[in-house]
């Protein structure tokens, strides 16, 4: 039943991306631009993957639309650390194409841009690819926290990623402090709070 509702889910995402514009860039040398900046260099993910399945492939949606339309698709029973070497090969409609180490899957990125230029798209990728060790960039009292995947008050809205991945939805409540966010990840239920950019609590619900 479990490998059969895994099956539908990775339909559901073929035909809801399926229904996406089939380009990324708008223009040729825009495309050319990713290619010799992107493909065959080596990277590190900026941020833990929790990825989608996607059939026999795996699916990381940088868009939100998946989450959005469907809180029940199944995720992939695979989590990829902050710092896993990853490798572009290519293109394919909405999608960027990766391999990463240790990971014998295809890994597609979904990714939405407005303008469908280099820089759009190199904005959107730093958001889980990064050229150096990212470990180095956190704080280094939260280092530890990011190995073991946890999270601790204080932390910004750059380390949390590292720790959890993406959320699958942000709400943000203005108030006269500064703004709340409150980061929902559906598959552990887990709910966290951003004061100002800063983790204050979060609770599984």
């Amino acid at each position: 039943m479990q490998r059969q509702f895994g099956f539908l889910g990775g339909m559901l995402l073929w035909t809801m991306v399926a229904c996406q514009s089939s380009a990324i860039f708008q223009a040729s040398r825009h495309e050319q631009a990713f290619r010799e900046r992107y493909v065959d260099y080596p990277f590190y993910t900026a941020i833990l993957l929790h990825p989608y399945r996607y059939n026999a492939e795996y699916l990381v949606d940088l868009t939100g639309t998946v989450a959005e339309r469907e809180s029940e698709t199944v995720r992939a029973p695979v989590v990829v650390p902050v710092g896993t070497h990853i490798r572009v090969t290519g293109l394919e409609g909405r999608y960027v194409l990766a391999r990463i180490t240790g990971y014998t899957p295809l890994f597609r990125f979904f990714i939405h841009t407005q303008g469908g230029t280099i820089e759009d798209v190199a904005k959107e990728l730093t958001m889980v690819l990064a050229k150096d060790p990212p470990l180095l960039s956190a704080r280094p009292e939260i280092r530890p926290f990011i190995e073991q995947q946890e999270v601790t008050q204080g932390m910004t809205r750059r380390e949390v990623p590292m720790s959890w991945g993406l959320p699958d939805r942000v709400n943000e409540i203005p108030g006269s402090s500064g703004t709340i966010e409150e980061w929902i990840y559906f598959q552990t239920g887990m709910h966290l709070f951003l004061h100002n950019g800063l983790v204050t609590n979060w609770q599984q619900y």
